[in-house]
Parts: C-alpha cells; sequence; structure tokens
C-alpha cells in the first residue's frame, strides 16, 4: 500500500495544497472546501472502500463539517481529532492579496519585498524556517498532521478508533462544531463509543519575540458577551432635562465596565484579560435634534472557571452600581436646574422583560415578533438588539429602564488542567519535545485564541447554561449550542499543535520542522503510549 501523507516532504506539500484552496469565512471557498478535503480522504483506499465514514454535517447555511472515521478492529476506546479550516480575509496582504493561499509564492515575494514584515518575520523568512500565507499557521497544518496520522492509524490498524473532525465557522460562531458535536454523539449512540480524549491541534502562540518554545494546553479559555439596552427618555435637545439621554446612562455602564477586576479571573500564574466593549453606540438611525434615547453596549468577557450565570451575576451587580450612580447624578443636575421631579431609571434581565411582554400581549405575538426580527436580520447581535428594543418599543410604560442580556457567541471555557491522564500526556509531550528534537516544551493552562475545544468537555458542576439560554433573545431562534450533546460527548481536552506566529496577521507563518516533522511524531507517540 502506498502511502501518500507520511514524509515531511508529503506533509508540506499536504498542507499547500490544503491552505491553496481558500477557504475565507462566508466565503464560496469555505462551501467547497469539504468536497475538496472529501476528495483527498477518498485517495486512501480504506475510504474509497468505505465511503459512508467519510461524512459531510451541514450546518443548514450551504456549509459543512467534515467528519472522518476510522473504525478500530475491536476496541471502543475514542480519539477525537478537531481543527477548523475557515480562515480570516486577505485585505491585509493589498497588492499581494491574489497570492496569500499560495504559501510557496507569498514566501517568495516577502522575500523580495519586505515591506510587511516585522524584523522577527524578517529573521525567520531569511533562515527558512518558516512558510508564510493565509492559513497556513490557523489553522490548517493542523487539519494535515490529523490526516497524516489517520492514515498511519488505517496501514498500522491501531485499535482505537479515531474521528478527525474538520469545522467551517470558527472565526465567527463555530456553527460547524456544534453541528459536528450533534452529529459525534449520534456516531457514540449508534456505535457505543468510549470517548477518552478530545486533540486539537491549534498552534502554538510565541510568549515573546525570538521564543522559540513550544506550548501544550490543557484547555481553552471561556468568552461571554453580556450586553445592555439602555432606554432612555427622549427630548428636544433645546429642552434636555424634559428628557434622559441613553448615552449619558450608558457612559455610566461604560466606566464600571470596562478594564473592571471583577471579571478577572486566576488559574495559578495565568490571567484573563480584562473586559472591554465590543460595541458602545445610540441606535438613532439618521442626524435630527431629538436627544438619544436607545443605547446598547455589549461587552467581551473571558473566563476560565465562572459558567454563564456566574457572569450574568456579577454584571447585574455591576450595571445595578452603575445605574445607581448615573440616577444619582442626574438628580443633582435636576435640582441644581430647580426642576422639581425625581429620576427613577430600571434595571431588568431580558428574560423578565419578555415574561413580562408575554403576559401583556401572549406568547404567539412574542414569538411571532422574534420570528420576524430574525427573518429581516441576519446579524445575531443585530437580532439580539433589535429583539430587545422592540419588546421595550410595545413595553413603553415601563420609563426609562436598562435591559441586560447576553449576545452570540458564547464560549464555554473548557479544561482538564487537573486530570491526572492529561498530565502524563503533558509530560510526556515535553520529554519527547526535548529528547528527540532539543525543544523546551512548556505548558499553558488555557489557549488564549478561543477554540473549538470550548465545546467538547462539559463541566459536572456546571448549572450555568440554563442562565444563557434563558437570557439570549436569539437562543434556539438563529442561535444554539447543544448542551446536552456536549454532556454526552464530553472527555478529557488537550491542544497539541505546532510552532506558529502572527495569527491574523499578513505575517502569519508556519514553522517547518515543528509541523511537518517533530509534532506529527509527538502525537503518535502520546497515542501509542497512553491510548493504545
Amino acid at each position: 500500500m502506498t502511502l501518500l501523507w507520511q514524509t515531511a516532504e508529503e506533509k508540506e506539500n499536504l498542507l499547500k495544497s490544503l491552505v491553496k484552496h481558500d477557504s475565507i469565512t462566508h466565503s464560496e471557498g469555505e462551501k467547497t472546501f469539504p468536497y475538496f478535503l472529501k476528495e483527498q480522504y477518498l485517495k486512501l483506499n480504506y475510504f474509497k472502500q468505505n465511503e459512508e465514514q467519510v461524512m459531510l454535517q451541514p450546518t443548514g447555511d450551504g456549509r459543512h463539517a467534515v467528519l472522518a472515521y476510522y473504525k478500530a478492529p475491536t476496541s471502543k476506546k475514542t480519539l477525537v481529532c478537531i481543527s477548523h479550516f475557515d480562515t480570516v480575509g486577505i485585505d491585509d496582504f493589498s497588492e499581494y492579496s491574489s497570492h496569500a493561499f499560495d504559501m510557496d509564492e507569498i514566501t517568495k515575494i516577502f522575500r523580495q519585498d519586505d515591506k510587511f514584515l516585522t524584523s522577527d518575520a524578517k529573521d525567520d523568512i531569511k533562515n527558512g524556517d518558516y512558510l508564510f500565507g493565509r492559513g497556513s499557521m490557523d489553522m490548517k497544518p493542523g487539519l494535515m498532521i490529523h490526516m497524516s496520522l489517520i492514515e498511519k492509524a488505517i496501514h498500522e490498524l491501531w485499535d482505537i478508533n479515531i474521528i478527525v473532525i474538520s469545522v467551517p465557522d470558527e472565526e465567527v460562531e463555530s456553527k460547524g462544531m456544534h453541528k459536528a458535536v450533534e452529529k459525534l454523539n449520534q456516531l457514540r449512540q449508534e456505535d457505543h463509543l468510549d470517548i477518552v480524549l478530545h486533540l486539537n491541534s491549534e498552534p502554538t502562540f510565541s510568549q515573546a519575540e525570538n521564543d522559540s518554545n513550544h506550548y501544550i494546553y490543557s484547555g481553552t479559555i471561556g468568552k461571554i458577551m453580556p450586553s445592555v439596552l439602555c432606554y432612555g427618555k427622549e427630548t428636544h435637545v433645546g429642552q434636555p432635562m424634559n428628557g434622559i439621554s441613553s448615552n449619558y446612562i450608558q457612559s455610566f455602564i461604560n466606566k464600571e465596565m470596562e478594564y473592571s477586576k471583577l471579571f478577572k479571573e486566576h488559574y495559578k500564574d495565568e490571567v484573563t484579560p480584562l473586559p472591554v466593549s465590543l460595541m458602545s453606540r445610540d441606535i438613532k438611525q439618521h442626524y435630527d435634534v431629538q436627544t438619544p434615547f436607545r443605547s446598547i453596549a455589549l461587552y467581551n468577557v473571558f473566563l476560565f472557571n465562572r459558567n454563564a450565570k456566574q457572569v450574568f451575576t456579577i454584571f447585574n451587580e455591576v450595571v445595578h452600581k452603575a445605574v445607581h450612580q448615573c440616577a444619582h447624578a442626574y438628580q443633582e443636575i435636576v435640582n441644581d436646574e430647580g426642576l422639581n421631579r425625581e429620576i427613577n431609571i430600571n434595571v431588568m434581565t431580558y428574560n423578565e422583560l419578555k415574561n413580562m411582554a408575554i403576559d401583556e400581549f401572549g406568547e404567539d405575538h412574542i414569538d411571532m415578533i422574534i420570528k420576524q426580527i430574525i427573518d429581516q436580520i441576519p446579524d445575531k447581535r443585530a437580532q439580539s438588539i433589535e429583539i430587545t428594543d422592540r419588546f421595550m418599543q410595545i413595553m413603553k410604560g415601563l420609563g426609562p429602564t436598562v435591559v441586560t442580556f447576553f449576545a452570540p457567541p458564547y464560549y464555554p471555557a473548557a479544561h482538564s488542567s487537573e486530570d491526572p491522564f492529561i498530565d502524563n500526556i503533558v509530560n510526556t509531550v515535553s520529554k519527547v519535545s526535548l529528547k528527540q528534537f532539543n525543544r523546551t516544551s512548556k505548558r499553558q493552562y488555557f489557549f488564549n485564541g478561543i477554540s473549538d475545544l470550548s465545546y467538547a468537555k462539559y463541566r459536572l458542576d456546571d448549572d450555568g447554561f440554563q442562565s444563557y439560554v434563558d437570557q439570549t433573545p436569539v437562543f434556539n431562534h438563529s442561535y444554539k449550542i447543544p448542551f446536552e450533546d456536549i454532556k454526552a460527548i464530553s472527555a478529557p481536552v488537550i491542544n497539541i499543535g505546532p510552532i506558529g506566529k502572527d495569527a491574523h496577521q499578513v505575517t502569519e507563518r508556519i514553522h517547518v520542522k515543528s509541523a511537518f516533522e517533530e509534532i506529527p511524531f509527538i502525537i503518535e507517540h502520546v497515542i501509542k503510549n497512553h491510548l493504545l
């Protein structure tokens, strides 16, 4: 039997072919890539004879996740390998954008014209240790390694099931992984599989310039977006005290939320980045002299151990405090202006607002409003804002109000940092890396780049999912996370990937020896010593 993807040269050629098929998120290439990938798998005799074991799982919008399933001779033990094939765009390549997916050509161009390159990138291109191109790091090398791995398992008849999953949409909402998890659980049930490990191979991120270390991640950071709709009282700009500006209310919330240490989490010597606003503005559609009375803000919060319920509790405490400060400050202005009235600003959650609207108008009418908005607006963040805003409009008698809610996407934190099985794998990676390749491999507890491992492990003590379901306007409408399937397929997680640099930048690149020699050898060693 002729093997296709086992030598360093063969792996390099495979990666270049994967990269060359562009697959920018939401592009036509992202839709066609799964068919191209299936063609590659069908070059292996095993999949030619078992074509039904290369599965294209539809996401419902013309895209597909790909699952390649090698069945062990006798064992029910199962390794799941996870990667994504979508990439960010190529506008940053400017006049060289037509060559962004040709690793040989763009590397050659950058050798001749280094205006895009940092000093570190210039050094890397001179010494020939790296290859450049969009997708060369994030994360088609991981897929290449998994394809090589499943070919070797087939050739050597490893007695462990291997399911290689590669998904679209990781760079935006992970719809591909959500659908892949549903399919994985179906396979688990049908074949009574015992999933023992989820292996991702996202590339490692250098911790400093000239950092040649390799990093292993025993978890992945979480991300969630608590949000507010501030609903004030409109007035003519010439009579400002007859109303209250929603921007004024929101400014107090922004001050308390952005860079707030209340959301900082620690795990050993690692710390989550501080929260910031990803969107903050009023939602007036045109200029006039009416004061803004509807403003929204979406905040990015990173997670290590907290769940949605815990974050929402802290968020609401922050919002209540900010609104109290706002009302007090505004009341002082009212008094200074010699006016005789009291200001009151309500704070409520989306679920409370929705239930009030249902009591007033009936559930069928509220469901119709949600459906109409989702049919008219494609973006899920905009849908969430519009639904909340529409409910406030029909419940306008509430007066000035701040509504708290969640906007998609949600990536739960997932880690196996205290699992002895994962500890042993980490130790093996470190030892093999140093002994075989004279490279130091260090442990990081959380992969900070956000990854689909978020949907591969369920915390048994996590009762916070329901809070996310209740407080997300579009949940179970245009956005869904398969929480029950995640529970079913949950297993220890680890990320072992090749060394790369500058994800999402024009200088994105992959370390040649790490991708084509070191990591394939190390992962094979891990499987043979800990899983077989």
